[in-house]
């Protein structure tokens, strides 16, 4: 039975490799290849729409995109508790 990519994952995550099946290890989804790479990961949550909005009108104003804008504001929360600026993305 063929592992979900979240199971794979998991396990991974938890030190204890998979053992991948002649399928998994041919044709690995473009999410398990850029997650097990460590390109980029997806962090997310919900907030109310006014937040949307708010994002919005800065991207029409500020006339940058929405990652590099989210980038900004995680280097200043870092910033304010005294840790390393992670995100270096650029417009």
């Amino acid at each position: 039975m063929k592992k979900s990519a979240l199971a794979v994952g998991l396990e991974a995550a938890a030190g204890r490799p998979a053992a991948a099946t002649a399928t998994e290890t041919a044709m690995p989804s473009a999410a398990v290849k850029a997650s097990s790479l460590g390109v980029t990961v997806m962090i997310g949550a919900h907030y109310p729409s006014e937040v949307r909005r708010a994002l919005k009108l800065l991207e029409a104003e500020t006339g940058r995109r929405l990652k590099p804008l989210l980038a900004e504001a995680i280097n200043d929360l870092c910033a304010k508790y005294g840790k390393p600026q992670p995100c270096t993305i650029e417009d």
